[in-house]
């Protein structure tokens, strides 16, 4: 079983914020990861987005979900053109 680390919210200073929940229920999770719940559910069928059954309810871990986000962030750098040769134009 995988470990990840305990979710907690940015810091913000001088506000005092409830403490993230262990799971997300999918109307929650779908606007926690930007994406209607209809998505949300195809994407939990694929196996796409980590996601638990308990009893009879899908639940999504809030801590895997940011982690799985962290994984899928891309922040590559703003390639530029390269300068013409030759002087100016």
């Amino acid at each position: 079983m995988e470990s990840y680390p305990a979710p907690a919210w940015p810091v913000r200073p001088g506000r005092e914020l409830p403490p993230l929940p262990l799971a997300m229920r999918p109307k929650v999770a779908s606007r926690a990861v930007g994406v209607s719940e209809r998505t949300l559910w195809s994407m939990t069928k694929r196996g796409e987005i980590p996601h638990a059954r308990i009893g009879g309810c899908v639940v999504y871990p809030t801590a895997a979900i940011l982690a799985w986000l962290a994984e899928r962030t891309e922040n590559a750098p703003v390639k530029r053109p390269p300068a013409a040769e030759g002087g100016d134009a």
